[in-house]
């Protein structure tokens, strides 16, 4: 969905919510949870999920969303980048929910809820109560607490019967999980795992993993519940409302490896053909030091001070090195070059350590690593020489 839109309907939203009022639902109201398919926009690529409260005898039918958020808010990139964004949960009409993925041209999914009739007006009051304008906001986080997480938390602790979720052994990490869903947004991929640390590498369980709409559909498929002494499906009918290709399969070309591999093999090249034509290209080490280092001050800023708590520690900054842009500074004055020469001694260690940490990196991040490898060699053996 194009921004304009999406702020638009934000607006929308908070001036025209529809004014539920906590009473018991009819025996024909239906609770629901909507799973939606990832889209082509970076903020949307994970997919979403919301929940559905649709009584038609009482002209009922409101759509329960944790995912809204504003740009317009002060600060929104700092904020987020620091892991201060807050969201709202917003109730809106059903009516305008579903026209945004007709836009996007995104599948939505309906999981009708197996709920007693005090289970659901329970839901239902809980809802109304969490979307007040008091209640309504919360701090998000990725990885255990957004709006698939709100969803399932809200669903288990106010269905008025116990809820049992199926577990298994895990074996993939929060970074496994997410990368399933980046094949059409390479550089955002390797934005990410140059931000996320050893932290998502810890095995994710079946019930962590719903932080992922698409295995929250998963999990309430296969979930039960506890009706009148007896173990039910949770889920009693599964609808499709809209049905396209699911963008999440969508591949392209990984670019951040080509593009750095054949910038490791241009500097290759060059450094090659001075070391055999006894020149030296000082310039080089320059640029490729000093743009190490400052990758490294940004890295090292999320470490340190964002609030998401997978950024910390982060071995990226072993070969984005912060201390590569204090030692350019240094190695530019001529005069010092044989005392500051050491450094690379230094350099090479740490690139070593960097492949041995145990947290794998973006496949461009081996190629920049193999490029620093080589302008560090070369200095090493010309030194020597």
């Amino acid at each position: 969905m194009k921004l304009h839109l999406f702020l638009l309907i934000f607006v929308l939203i908070l001036i025209f919510q529809p004014k539920a009022q906590a009473q018991p639902l009819s025996p024909n109201a239906t609770i629901s949870i909507l799973t939606c398919n990832p889209g082509e926009e970076v903020y949307s690529m994970y997919g979403h999920t919301a929940i559905r409260v649709n009584d038609p005898v009482q002209g009922i039918d409101v759509v329960y969303n944790y995912g809204v958020f504003s740009f317009e808010t002060p600060d929104f990139i700092y904020r987020f980048a620091k892991g201060q964004t807050d969201y709202l949960m917003v109730g809106q009409k059903f009516g305008s929910f579903l026209p945004e993925y007709v836009e996007d041209k995104r599948s939505v999914y309906e999981q009708v809820l197996n709920l007693s009739p005090e289970g659901k007006t329970l839901l239902f009051q809980a809802l109304i109560e969490n979307a007040k304008p008091q209640n309504r906001e919360y701090r998000y986080n990725f990885f255990i607490d957004n709006c698939a997480t709100r969803v399932r938390d809200m669903i288990e602790r106010n269905s008025g019967s116990p809820v049992r979720f199926t577990d298994n052994h895990p074996t993939d990490s929060y970074r496994d999980l997410i990368k399933k869903f980046h094949h059409s947004f390479r550089w955002t991929d390797l934005g990410i795992d140059l931000l996320i640390g050893k932290k998502a590498e810890e095995p994710v369980s079946a019930y962590g993993q719903m932080f992922l709409p698409e295995y929250l559909m998963d999990q309430f498929a296969r979930a039960e519940i506890t009706l009148e002494g007896k173990t039910q499906p949770l889920v009693q009918e599964t609808r499709t409302l809209l049905e396209y290709p699911n963008s999440k399969l969508n591949t392209g070309l990984p670019w951040p490896a080509i593009v750095f591999a054949v910038f490791f093999l241009i500097v290759l090249g060059i450094t090659v053909r001075s070391y055999l034509l006894k020149k030296k290209t000082y310039w080089l080490d320059y640029v490729l030091f000093a743009l190490s280092g400052l990758a490294g001050i940004i890295i090292g800023w999320f470490t340190l001070y964002s609030e998401h708590p997978a950024m910390s520690p982060n071995y990226n900054l072993l070969w984005a090195f912060p201390l590569n842009l204090v030692f350019v500074g240094f190695w530019a004055i001529k005069k010092w070059r044989p005392i500051t020469g050491n450094y690379f001694w230094l350099a090479g260690g740490v690139l070593l350590l960097s492949l041995v940490t145990g947290q794998p990196f973006n496949p461009g991040v081996y190629f920049l690593i193999l490029t620093l490898l080589v302008r560090v060699g070369v200095n090493l053996i010309q030194e020597k020489r």
